[in-house]
């Protein structure tokens, strides 16, 4: 919805997005600064635009009222909110396009200062002009204004994908592999996958097929700040898999979600964001053998804060007196895939993938005879955890009863078909997973994979009539009789008789790998006992209560816990998050309300000192250049004047 907002407003802007993002970024020089140039500048800042788009949008939504009530996101200033952030929603969706730029920018420059150094070697000299003439071809490609239509690049095919504005046959924040030209007539490309598959497909060492020729995946275009490449650090649980990003070490011991120990500290964490690639032309029979090493991938979940609270509605499922499980619904829940290693490396507690943080290579894989070593590595080598994150609308089972590996398998799979069949959903609109991990499953994983999202989870606990349809219809696709439970062995038209699982109730072409873990007569029972539950809301969300205890863990003064204690005595919302630090402005505010991009800074008497002043006077222009609320409690302020300034952020309080 927010990208359609944008769409309004570029119509009352009129802004031209031209074919290329060259024609709204400072592409001048030998060091452009890829910054918004001046006009494009001064029409993302008029509120001219702002002002009528804002009418019209609150025409439009005004059609639809009674939907967005129930929506824990919306609030009336919601579209006025999206309309002050359309400069910093602009600037954010430039990000990938400028980081191609800047990483092929950096590789040239580097490559050609080596061509340079007569003291190095002829083969080193060798490889450097061919990384400069990749390099070259990259940038050409991310800037060329001819026959860009068809390219991932066009200007509004591009900010489609990265969800500035409505584009559903697009994929939506995509990874981009670059693709050399087989011949000198071949033009250079780059191939984009959904992130979620691409973090596999476009894995270290992977191999992509692409218009007849076979491409390893060689090279990670790095993630790059202003002191290199930019790592992270993270906790996941290893129950419930609830994601903890770390920002000020050593980070929390318990997990925010179900309280048990944080002991895996996951370091350095590593966003796969783009890669190279180099043609292979050997092609031999030890294919099958590199597809059946695979990568070993876990998944996470984090939910979105709203308000100040954490956002998730929880439904308890009664079947007569006995409760048998809960849904936890997370709108726009952070979703992450990470992938460990190789799922046969011999040290299945080392993770990661080793790789040159110069040049940006993977290492061979050793597991591989055939895996060449043409890719020299320099000595700046490190073992990080690549991974790629997304939100989703989200849906968590947990049965209250353990069950077998089969069991849990079994139903998620079965309630993944069943909700497709009862909203007419395409195979891949809804997807699964299995929390923890697939060995030790306790929890199901359902979100909305289709681009902008189905709508349709949230309804099976809105809904009471809506958990119990799909487990009708999850009976009918097993092959059993939902009023009886008689089991009818098959499908309608169907003569051969299914045993376990076949491709009309459980198997699918994407579940190959869990095939053997699938029975359908193991979860029988399970269906028929939700057929016959009802599913209640519970009254809230996650309790503010320990939110703000989450946040006072992370105060890193009295003066912060004051302010918060401020907050909470006088009903206003609370902070989104503590201590999160904003790499774009090289800055750790006290507190950060996401929803709003506003960074609170409770300062202390230290604050008073000239230089001091002068540093916080920096950090302030800083982030209103690109778009950030920034607010200020000194130690001397009347802080219920300050906030009531800001009523959208932090409320109306008492």
């Amino acid at each position: 919805m927010r990208a359609h907002l944008h769409a309004i407003w570029l119509a009352e802007a009129n802004l031209g997005l031209g074919s290329s993002l060259r024609d709204l970024l400072d592409v001048a020089g030998n060091d452009p600064t890829l910054a918004t140039i001046a006009s494009v500048l001064d029409t993302l800042r008029r509120p001219q635009p702002r002002l009528a788009a804002l009418v019209r949008a609150k025409r439009i939504l005004a059609t639809f009222e009674n939907d967005l009530k129930d929506a824990d996101w919306y609030t009336p200033q919601w579209a006025e909110e999206v309309f002050k952030q359309i400069e910093l929603n602009f600037e954010a969706s430039c990000e990938r396009w400028r980081n191609l730029c800047k990483a092929a920018l950096a590789q040239q420059k580097v490559q050609n200062a080596i061509i340079m150094d007569m003291s190095r070697t002829a083969d080193e000299r060798r490889q450097a002009e061919r990384l400069r003439r990749e390099a070259e071809s990259q940038y050409k490609l991310l800037t060329e204004t001819k026959n860009v239509v068809q390219s991932d690049f066009y200007s509004y095919r591009y900010f489609a994908s990265e969800g500035f504005l409505p584009g559903y046959n697009f994929p939506r924040l995509p990874l981009s592999a670059y693709i050399p030209g087989r011949r000198t007539q071949q033009r250079d490309e780059f191939l984009s996958r959904p992130r979620f598959l691409a973090i596999t497909e476009f894995g270290p060492r992977a191999v992509v097929y692409h218009e007849g020729s076979r491409y390893l995946i060689n090279k990670a275009i790095l993630p790059l700040g202003q002191d290199g490449p930019v790592f992270g650090q993270l906790k996941r649980c290893t129950t419930c898999g609830y994601l903890h990003p770390i920002t000020s070490p050593p980070g929390p011991d318990l997990c925010e979600n179900c309280q048990t120990s944080l002991d895996t500290l996951l370091t350095p964490m590593m966003r796969l964001q783009n890669v190279s690639t180099r043609r292979k032309d050997k092609i031999n029979s030890d294919e099958e053998e590199r597809l059946r090493l695979g990568y070993e991938t876990q998944s996470g979940f984090r939910y979105a804060v709203y308000r100040g609270v954490k956002s998730h509605q929880t439904a308890i499922v009664r079947s007569e007196s006995t409760i048998s499980g809960q849904w936890n619904y997370g709108h726009a829940a952070t979703l992450w895939r990470i992938n460990l290693g190789w799922t046969r490396r011999a040290d299945k507690n080392q993770y990661g993938f080793v790789l040159d943080i110069e040049r940006g290579y993977w290492q061979r894989n050793d597991l591989m005879p055939d895996d060449d070593d043409v890719d020299q590595l320099t000595r700046r080598v490190e073992r990080v955890i690549p991974y790629v994150e997304d939100r989703r609308n989200s849906l968590i089972f947990e049965p209250k009863t353990t069950q077998s590996v089969e069991v849990i398998t079994s139903l998620a799979y079965a309630l993944k078909n069943a909700i497709q069949v009862t909203y007419q959903l395409e195979d891949d609109e809804v997807a699964c997973e299995l929390l923890p991990n697939g060995k030790e499953p306790r929890y199901i994983l359902l979100y909305e994979a289709a681009e902008g999202g189905a709508g349709v989870l949230r309804r099976l606990l809105k809904d009471p009539l809506a958990f119990p349809t799909v487990a009708r219809e999850a009976l009918r696709i097993c092959h059993f009789n939902p009023d009886t439970g008689d089991d009818e062995g098959h499908a309608a038209g169907v003569s051969e008789i299914c045993e376990a699982a076949c491709y009309d109730c459980l198997l699918s072409y994407s579940n190959q790998p869990v095939h053997r873990l699938l029975d359908r007569k193991a979860i029988r029972e399970i269906l028929l006992d939700f057929y016959r539950s009802s599913v209640s809301i519970a009254p809230a969300a996650t309790p503010r209560s320990e939110h703000l205890a989450q946040l006072r863990r992370l105060c890193g003064s009295k003066l912060e816990e004051s302010w918060l204690e401020f907050l909470e005595d006088n009903d206003y919302h609370l902070p989104s998050m503590a201590q999160q630090f904003l790499q774009v402005c090289q800055t750790r505010p006290d507190f950060f309300y996401e929803e709003h991009n506003a960074a609170i800074y409770v300062d202390g008497p230290h604050h008073e000192y000239p230089e001091r002043k002068s540093r916080d006077a920096a950090q302030n222009e800083c982030m209103d250049d690109r778009g950030y609320v920034v607010i200020r409690f000194s130690h001397k302020d009347d802080w219920a004047t300050v906030v009531k300034r800001y009523p959208n952020i932090f409320g109306s309080g008492k």
